[in-house]
């Protein structure tokens, strides 16, 4: 398993490039004002023949990785199937480009598109607009995950059911079909509960800056299976997400199990965690 963060500077490569002007921010207000330093990692011998030997680059996190790490190259790596790579490997190209090459704010959206849906303005433009952490390289685009944005990865059948419930009672999430995760959608939320939360195993947390569309990553684009609207960070939070999943679980659709029985939580983690509702 990789190393918390603080050991990080001292076991791993790591970089530091600047961005060239732009403004500055974080959270949900504003473009992140410098590529922040990075780490190699690859997977570990044997899980996926010779892809293994494939060393990428990821943001180093401001806590502890969890879940799944998201590459600079766009891809998403689950922390039970990597190490540190230590420099030694076949480097990702892609990753090094996107970290040695400059990075911009996205550039913003003229004044005449700001009742924009995100039907009608897709890309670094509404992003930004909005108030998205995003910085754009090229025809990629960047979400930074460092501050209070986070991205959740569910299961597909478990995603729609906690979209719909989630609509109801908030408003609309913003969530993500990406290619290296085909069989999980990704809800994106602008406000971190502040503590860990018990997700069930089959709940991924993505780590580092998640691509938005339309990039295209090497597997091919990532797509909006929920577009986003001007508010959909603002009305979506992390605990919003919990609660939906906790009330999906504990009382499925008729006829229909959201999980598989091996990645079901226990009747104990509902009864465990009654008491923050």
């Amino acid at each position: 398993m990789l190393l918390p963060p603080r050991h990080l500077h001292h076991d791993l490569a790591v970089a530091r490039v600047s961005e060239s002007g732009g403004p500055s921010g974080s959270g949900v207000g504003g473009a992140e004002a410098s590529v922040p330093p990075v780490m190699f990692v690859r997977y570990r011998a044997g899980v996926t023949g010779q892809a293994a030997g494939t060393v990428h680059l990821v943001p180093v996190p401001d806590e502890r990785m969890m879940g799944v790490v998201a590459t600079l190259c766009g891809a998403l790596l689950d922390l039970d199937e990597i190490e540190a790579g230590y420099g030694q490997g076949m480097p990702c190209m892609l990753c090094l480009l996107n970290q040695v090459s400059a990075t911009t704010p996205a550039v913003r959206a003229p004044m005449s598109s700001s009742g924009c849906t995100g039907a009608e303005l897709v890309g670094a433009v509404a992003y930004q607009a909005w108030g998205w952490p995003v910085t754009q390289h090229r025809d990629q685009i960047r979400l930074s995950l460092r501050c209070d944005v986070s991205a959740i990865a569910l299961p597909i059948l478990l995603s729609i059911d906690v979209t719909q419930l989630l609509t109801t009672r908030c408003g609309a999430p913003a969530v993500l079909a990406h290619p290296y995760a085909p069989e999980r959608h990704i809800v994106l939320t602008g406000e971190r509960y502040g503590v860990g939360l018990p997700w069930p195993a089959s709940v991924h947390h993505v780590t580092g800056a998640l691509m938005l569309p339309p990039t295209m990553t090497p597997r091919g684009p990532i797509t909006w299976t929920q577009p986003p609207g001007q508010d959909s960070l603002r009305l979506s939070r992390e605990i919003d997400v919990f609660g939906a999943l906790r009330a999906v679980l504990s009382n499925p659709p008729p006829g229909e199990d959201p999980l598989p029985a091996s990645t079901r939580p226990p009747q104990s983690w509902f009864a465990g965690h009654a008491a923050m509702w």
